[in-house]
């Protein structure tokens, strides 16, 4: 398996984003680095897809988003070191929302606030998996002292998940973390708890000075009403900051916020987001009343489409609003577990029935991840949707898996990332058999999303899928030989004779150099002129199925600022294989002093395999020097 160059890959993607100078801000997720670009307009997304480890692209909400799989962080931090710039910050200029609907601003919001958190809440989801299965070994007993200490640790980020909440919403809003914090300990203090408690179980109404009632809520656990809290704050905290003179800021202005912030939210926002995340529970499990085991098993057939759509995150809080009420979500989770299960199983047989070395690795590594670990994005987009059809074996399994963990009425306890690894949260402590039937769904989405991929007419997909893809120029990792003829008559010589550090060293690409005898360069193949320099020296061409090819007349042939050059073509201008693009006096720049060796290189190396020197010696134009794979 061959391991990515984090490096390498981070320095493609600011080259193909245009440039620092293009990026605001760039932040990440699980799998995807989230880039804020000045112009969006100037990006090729194509020649981004087409970076090794690179599994897709993806723009909302104003970010521009690269899927990068398990190594994203490796990624990120080469990002951070070559860019010199971090995440967002209070002077980030803001991507335009001016382009989103309400409902995808609403999206928008709960990720961003959501997705921060998502770490912390898998590894205390993780301690509570552990203290499922450590008594069902015999290892712990719900009495010891040890079980109770690491429920605690387990419990901690999901009770006081508000104070987390808190602090990415203030990034997202742009606002003070600290006082966004105050006010998620304000309502999770245990004397606001009892007061709020007391009067409701007394009929009473507790109120600011006996007039303004605080309606009781429940908002440990709870995500909508922080942050609808931190986003009032996001308006109270400047306009405090305009009304207080400076000399007063330091003490009257902390004061004034949270004096007028905290009672809004205890008598006015909170309330409102408790009911607002009480009845989006009510209307997603009306569902799941309404249709039984076939909800469970639609929301899993389309539940990668709502990762795509990033409603995914919106999930979340109802998930945990359901577990802290009854105990359990038999819904939501067990549709993720077999969208999940469902992706790695149509990973592998991609990676099984792939005669494709590269897609094996990609496909594998991507089952992996999925099956295991839970996190299918590098199967989602590096494979499944990619080739679209295994995505309707993947489909068809997750359905069936959910029909049956419906039958079944599975139940998630806990809300770590669906996986093989972390079965051990859908078993029922008064129910043995929960864990047959958990591995039962398991192996019945497996089995059937391995079979449909695989009959669905895998070996044409694998194959014929990628050379299309290849021809039309989306893609180019994977085998395809690729024969460059050459653009001129001369003698061929490697790119390590060359005498310049940057061709020498492939810093450009791999390719080779010829020393012409003729002053005449033709089009080695059917393309595009992308880049022809005003000197005249150097073209760009892109070819049809995707290569780009740099054909440089002389070194340091630009000081003669296109004396002697005479271009045929301008840029943007499309070309057939032996059209003459360029003449130049041979003779007249020989004798300025010149070295006419001419590299021609492959500037996107990195999107092949491999790239060899085909003939040696003497060679005339359009004979073949190059082949890619």
């Amino acid at each position: 398996m061959v391991t990515m160059d984090a490096s390498k890959v981070a320095e493609q993607i600011l080259v193909k984003l245009g440039g620092q100078e293009n990026i605001v801000s760039v932040v990440h997720c699980m799998t995807r680095l989230r880039f804020v670009l000045k112009d969006e307009t100037i990006v090729d997304d194509q020649a981004v897809e087409q970076i090794r480890g690179v599994l897709g692209v993806m723009k909302k909400s104003g970010q521009y988003q690269i899927i990068i799989g398990n190594e994203v962080n490796a990624v990120y931090k080469e990002v951070i070191k070559l860019g010199h710039f971090g995440g967002e910050t209070a002077n980030t200029p803001q991507p335009n929302k001016s382009k989103m609907n309400p409902f995808s601003t609403i999206l928008d919001v709960i990720s961003s606030c959501m997705a921060p958190v998502i770490p912390a809440l898998i590894g205390a989801a993780m301690i509570k998996v552990l203290l499922t299965v450590l008594p069902m070994i015999g290892w712990l007993t719900e009495s010891s002292q040890t079980y109770q200490l690491l429920s605690v640790i387990g419990d901690g980020a999901f009770y006081f998940m508000p104070v987390l909440i808190a602090m990415s919403a203030a990034e997202k809003f742009k606002t003070n973390a600290y006082y966004a914090a105050s006010l998620a300990l304000i309502i999770l203090h245990p004397n606001f708890v009892s007061l709020t408690t007391n009067a409701k179980d007394a009929g009473e109404t507790l109120a600011f000075f006996g007039l303004i009632p605080v309606t009781y809520a429940f908002y440990a656990y709870s995500v909508i009403p922080i942050i609808l809290s931190v986003w009032l704050l996001s308006y109270i905290e400047p306009f405090v900051d305009r009304i207080t003179p400076n000399v007063t800021k330091n003490f009257l202005k902390p004061m004034l916020v949270m004096l007028i912030t905290a009672p809004i939210v205890m008598t006015v926002v909170g309330p409102i987001g408790s009911i607002l995340g009480n009845a989006l529970s009510s209307f997603i499990y009306g569902i799941h009343d309404a249709l039984g085991l076939v909800a469970v098993g639609l929301i899993a057939g389309v539940y990668p489409f709502i990762v795509m759509a990033g409603m995914h995150h919106a999930f979340t809080p109802i998930k945990l609003s359901i577990i802290a009420t009854t105990g359990y979500e038999a819904f939501i989770c067990i549709a993720e577990f077999c969208s999940n299960m469902a992706q790695g199983a149509a990973s592998l047989a991609v990676s099984i029935k792939s005669k494709n070395k590269d897609l094996k690795q990609v496909a594998g590594s991507s089952a992996f991840s999925a099956l295991l670990a839970g996190i299918t994005e590098p199967a989602l987009y590096g494979v499944t949707l990619r080739l679209k059809k295994p995505m309707l074996g993947a489909a068809i399994g997750a359905i069936s898996g959910g029909l049956v963990g419906g039958f079944f009425e599975l139940k998630a306890f806990g809300v770590a990332t669906p996986a093989l690894i972390t079965i051990p949260q859908y078993l029922e402590k008064d129910r043995p058999i929960s864990l047959l039937y958990i591995l039962i769904t398991a192996a019945v989405t497996i089995v059937v999303s391995f079979i449909a991929t695989y009959l669905i007419g895998f070996e044409d997909i694998v194959d014929d899928h990628y050379e299309e893809e290849i021809e039309n120029g989306t893609i180019s990792t994977l085998t395809k030989i690729n024969k460059l003829e050459s653009p001129m008559a001369g003698k061929v010589i490697p790119l390590s004779e060359v005498n310049d550090k940057t061709f020498a060293g492939e810093l450009l690409g791999k390719g080779l150099a010829i020393v012409p005898t003729k002053g005449e360069v033709v089009a080695p193949c059917d393309g595009t002129i992308d880049v022809f320099f005003e000197t005249g020296h150097a073209i760009g061409l892109k070819t049809d199925n995707g290569a780009e090819i740099l054909i440089h007349v002389g070194l340091e042939t630009v000081n003669l600022n296109g004396q002697y050059f005479t271009p045929a073509v301008k840029v943007g201008e499309k070309v057939k294989k032996g059209d003459r693009i360029l003449t130049f006096e041979l003779e007249a720049i020989v004798a300025a002093g010149y070295d006419i060796t001419t590299p021609i290189v492959i500037t996107n190396s990195h999107d092949y395999l491999e790239i060899t020197v085909a003939r040696q010696g003497n060679v005339e134009a359009l004979e073949e020097i190059l082949t890619i794979i």
